[in-house]
Parts: C-alpha cells; structure tokens; sequence
C-alpha cells in the first residue's frame, strides 16, 4: 500500500475537497471533540489536521508521506511510521484520535473493526475520536446519472466526481469494497473525452489527470454506508453518532464519526 500513498503524495497539491478537508470540515472536529487541551494521535498525515490539539502524534506507514505532506515536527507534534492496527501508543492514555476518510483506506470490514478496536484500546476511558467518512448512500447513483450531472455542472469539483464514481461501484456488504484501479477504469469508460469534460467543468485537465495514479495501484478501498460504519464501530463504543461536517461538495456523505465511551 506505501507505493499508492507515495504515488498520491506527488499530486499532493492538486487534491481539494472532498478528499482533502475544508476548513469548515476542520473545525468540526474541534467543535465536536474539544481538543484544545487534548493529546492527539492523528491517522495519517493530512496537514490541515495537525494544527488540532494541545500535543500530537500522527501515525502513517509511509516515510514519503511523512517526508513530503507532513508540515514539520515541532515541540508539540511529530509524525511516526506506524501500522494504524497497532498504534504506537500504550493503552488509555491518549484523550482523542482523528482521522480523515481513513476507514475508506481500508478495503475490509474486517480491518475496519480492527481499527475501531485500536482506537478503543489507547483512548482513555473519557477519550473520544473523530473520523470523517467517504461513506456511500444507502442505494448507489446511476453511472450515467453521475455522468450527467458532472457534465451538466452539477458536482463541485473533480474529486468529488472521483468518489461519485467509486461509489457506483463498490462491492457487496459487508466490505462495500472498490479495486482502486477499477476506479479509474470505471472514470475512463464514463469520462473517455477528456478536454470535453475539463471544458464543460473547468476543471484543468492536470487536475483530472490525478486519476491515473490509480491505473496501477493494487490498493483497496471500501465506501460503506453510514449506517454500516455506525453499526460496525458500537461493537466497540457505547456513544457513536454521525455530525455533519458543512456545506462543500459530497459533504452529506463525509460526516464526522463521533466515538465515545470506548468498551473495554
């Protein structure tokens, strides 16, 4: 999985929202979890998250990622390698994790209640986690309505057209998981001319082309429904509840997961 992660850090600059959080998405995890005065374990690297909390440490398993994302370590933050199923942290002792879309991260149920696990374990017995989803609806959209809509005007921006089309085809229950290769061959079948659509978007086509970073990845994604997520994370919480994270683009389908009361 490092080689996809390395790959996404050299488009960097060229992601937006949804996959990256806008500021209003930010400050709902502060909203929501008050961690001003919290030690925080951050899954993964997303630089407009590191700002959050009294202390931090964010966790990812690829040193590109940390090396060319991360904005720094400081007095107060620092980025470890790390395996998210094994967090580098003794148990009850951390005030809040976060994280943003990392459970689509995960192509499996499985590692997606072993993550929840995780988070339980090193979460004091008040510590709570916030966890922004990529969570796909209840019924899948139509490819051809998700043609249409992008190319009436209707979706925000690229990468949001990105997860619309993902999330038309994604797997059964209980994984609801995607190749993410085959999210680019899905993209290409329905989106085959390229300048037409940066011409009815304005989306510029260097942007558009991030989607061939997923032609050879061998990475696995899932977008399960709300719902589900909520169900598979109370095996470990007694407090789950979904917020919403604001007004951009697909933002009814990346609300905060709010987890507390962590069962032992």
């Amino acid at each position: 999985m490092t080689g996809h992660w390395n790959a996404i850090r050299k488009h960097w600059q060229l992601l937006g929202p949804p996959l990256r959080p806008p500021p209003e998405a930010v400050e709902t995890y502060e909203r929501e979890l008050g961690l001003a005065r919290s030690h925080v374990v951050l899954l993964g690297v997303t630089p407009e998250l590191a700002g959050l909390g009294a202390t931090m440490m964010a966790v990812d398993e690829s040193p590109d990622m940390i090396a060319g994302i991360w904005p720094g370590d400081t007095t107060s933050r620092k980025a470890v390698i790390g395996d998210w199923l094994d967090l580098p942290a003794a148990g009850g002792i951390v005030d809040a994790v976060i994280g943003d879309g990392c459970l689509s991260a995960l192509g499996s149920s499985a590692a997606r209640r072993a993550l929840f696990a995780a988070i339980a374990r090193v979460l004091k017995p008040d510590g709570r986690a916030g966890l922004r989803l990529y969570a796909s609806p209840e019924t899948r959209d139509d490819p051809q309505d998700v043609r249409a809509l992008a190319l009436s005007g209707g979706v925000s921006t690229f990468h949001e057209l990105k997860w619309r089309v993902a999330m038309t085809a994604t797997g059964d229950a209980p994984d609801h998981a995607i190749a993410v290769k085959t999210i680019a061959e899905r993209f290409d079948a329905l989106f085959p001319d390229r300048p037409e659509l940066s011409a009815r978007t304005g989306w510029a086509l260097p942007v558009i082309g991030t989607i061939d970073v997923y032609k050879n990845s061998q990475t696995i994604y899932s977008f399960a429904p709300a719902a589900v997520l909520v169900r598979e994370a109370e095996t470990c919480f007694a407090d789950v509840r979904t917020v919403s994270t604001g007004t951009y683009g697909l933002a009814e389908r990346c609300q905060l997961l709010v987890l507390r009361s962590p069962r032992r």
